[in-house]
């Protein structure tokens, strides 16, 4: 019986220990900060977002805004988005990546999208600049 309790802790141990993939990093990040700006949380979005320097208050206040404004444009142009999945991600070395989003839309029609990406120590951000 201990060692069947040893055993069972063991595989928690490993599993719970499981260090994740850098494609499993990239598409959680991405995953959340789309998420983020379909539900209109911008300041969640802004937090996976490569700006390529800090913002301020007033540059913060202004991207909040455009996306707004972003955002009702695409609502009303388009159906609802449904879901949001990486359907693939191309690392262009360690640093920098592609990723391909797959969108759903409420009236079934699909569209994929991608998004460069940039590594900031350990964290994934969306890179919104050339």
């Amino acid at each position: 019986m201990k060692s069947k309790v040893l055993y069972i802790l063991l595989i928690l141990c490993l599993s719970a220990c499981h260090e994740k993939t850098t494609d499993e990093v990239i598409k959680e990040s991405l995953t959340v900060a789309l998420e983020a700006l379909e539900r209109g949380d911008y300041n969640g979005y802004l937090h996976h977002v490569d700006m390529g320097a800090p913002m301020d208050s007033a540059q913060r206040a202004f991207m909040k805004d455009a996306l707004r404004q972003h955002q009702e444009w695409k609502g009303a142009e388009r159906p609802a988005v449904v879901s949001v999945d990486v359907v693939d991600i191309q690392l262009d070395g360690d640093s920098i990546c592609t990723a391909y989003c797959q969108y759903t839309f409420a009236d079934s029609t699909k569209e994929v999208v991608s998004h460069k990406m940039v590594r900031h120590g350990e964290k994934w951000k969306i890179r919104l600049r050339n």
